[in-house]
């Protein structure tokens, strides 16, 4: 059983890790999008959209943690979401967006916090604090609603004001403006559902394994 100061310890840390990601996220979105040479377009960008997703969340956790009040099942569900999604924010942007251009300013350091800090942020905190528990496969189809519903509503809107907020959603020109068809544009996000799928399968098998190494731990212990 671990002791009382063990747990002060690690409530504390806990806490502060929250609460760490909640200003970051807050503060790192809305500067991100107050010095964007065009805020409109900010505000449609899958980074913007997940890190406020993300910064709302551990708002929430961090009220529940501070009060010690038991984390909601609703709650818990954007916790993992905002594991895939993060994953998905940095390995994107580090692998295909990067190059696309150069951030000044104030957004030299928003860009790093919240494609990079953030993100790992997320996972450190899931890794070391976040109960395991048992999903559903299920939930695998769950956390991509939102990623598809942003896939559509972006290409409807391209197709009537012509902006893609990423190149691979933009069915027309040639990279790196847009990829030229339709097809390529399936091809791309069937390619992004294939990885929400397998971070999603991922992470259940781990929270299983991890859950059953506490049980052993436990068993032992006792």
């Amino acid at each position: 059983m671990e002791n009382i100061t063990g747990t002060s310890w690690r409530f504390k840390l806990k806490l502060a890790l929250h609460l760490l990601i909640t200003v970051t996220g807050f503060i790192s979105v809305i500067l991100h999008v107050l010095y964007s040479p065009d805020p409109l377009v900010s505000l449609t960008k899958f980074t913007f959209q997940t890190n406020l997703m993300v910064s709302i969340t551990f708002l929430c956790s961090s009220h529940a943690i501070l009060f010690r009040k038991k984390q909601t099942k609703f709650l818990d569900f954007f916790k993992n979401a905002s594991v895939i999604y993060m994953f998905v924010c940095i390995f994107t942007y580090h692998f295909l967006l990067a190059s696309g251009g150069e951030y000044i300013g104030i957004r030299v350091i928003t860009n790093f916090t919240l494609h990079y800090f953030i993100p790992i942020a997320v996972f450190i905190n899931w890794l070391l604090f976040e109960p395991n528990k048992k999903y559903s496969y299920k939930f695998i189809f769950y956390w991509m609603i939102y990623p598809v519903l942003y896939c559509i509503i972006s290409i409807v809107r391209g197709m009537f004001d012509g902006f893609y907020p990423y190149f691979f959603l933009n069915p027309n020109g040639e990279i790196p403006s847009g990829v030229g068809s339709y097809s390529n544009v399936a091809f791309f996000i069937a390619v992004f559902l294939f990885v929400y799928i397998i971070l999603g399968f991922l992470l259940i098998i781990l929270n299983r394994i991890f859950m059953r190494e506490d049980n052993r731990k436990d068993v032992f212990d006792s």
